[in-house]
């Protein structure tokens, strides 16, 4: 293990946490999270309550060295952030983009985490935890990744060439890769409905602590009929490509 000795770069929201050999990547890193905050405030319509920590590694061995996190972190993670104190923790990625990306998903994971902790009917993470990771990992990517997304896109075709698009019902099903099979409702529900209805569906979520009641709530539309037009929609977008 590495004696890491970290300091600290502040800009108007975070806590960037970095250490020597990193110094000039946490710079960026400082300027991407601001951007992403402009962003992610927006489309949820929450500003953080108080000021939010980014903890920055090298590289990834020197990620899995760390003591943030109880337990080993495998060589496939990317990025964590934890729940107790909305901490962000990541390492520099091989480019720009994907340290972006990274970064961004992570960030919309603090905002949930920030989101949820204020809700008044319970303390804690109020209905956080009871959350589908379709819900909550779809929601990262969508925000961090856009409506547009070839490996997603991949996925959803495959799916609707084999007649196995599942309902929101079955989401939560192990078989079923929730980043991806989340990011392509969440885009279908902003698509149809606008961005905005992305931090009302999931506010409703956490308030409600159930996804589908959630978005009948926030969309006035049962969840079945929802499957249904997504499900539609899908094959008519695909249906040519087919052909």
């Amino acid at each position: 293990y590495k004696d890491l000795r970290f300091e600290v770069i502040k800009t108007e929201h975070f806590d960037i946490y970095f250490y020597e050999e990193e110094r000039e990547a946490a710079g960026h890193v400082a300027r991407m999270a601001e951007r992403w905050y402009t962003r992610i405030s927006h489309f949820l319509d929450h500003q953080f309550t108080d000021r939010q920590p980014v903890i920055l590694y090298a590289s990834h061995p020197d990620f899995e060295q760390t003591n943030v996190l109880q337990g080993a972190i495998g060589e496939g993670t990317g990025g964590v952030t934890e729940s107790l104190k909305r901490r962000v923790i990541m390492p520099i990625a091989g480019t720009l983009a994907d340290t972006d990306h990274v970064l961004g998903h992570e960030l919309v994971h603090a905002f949930q985490y920030d989101i949820a902790a204020q809700d008044q009917d319970q303390p804690g993470l109020s209905g956080m935890d009871q959350l589908p990771l379709w819900m909550v990992e779809g929601m990262a990517e969508y925000l961090s990744i856009g409506p547009v997304d070839p490996h997603t896109a991949m996925w959803i075709r495959d799916a609707s060439r084999d007649e196995k698009l599942p309902g929101i019902d079955r989401l939560d099903d192990p078989q079923l890769f929730p980043y991806r099979w989340g990011q392509a409702l969440w885009a279908y529900i902003a698509g149809r409905w606008g961005d905005s209805t992305v931090g009302t569906v999931f506010k409703e979520a956490v308030a409600a602590r159930s996804a589908t009641t959630g978005i009948e709530q926030a969309l006035l539309v049962s969840s079945e009929d929802l499957s249904r037009d997504w499900h539609a929609a899908i094959r008519a977008q695909y249906g040519p490509v087919l052909e």
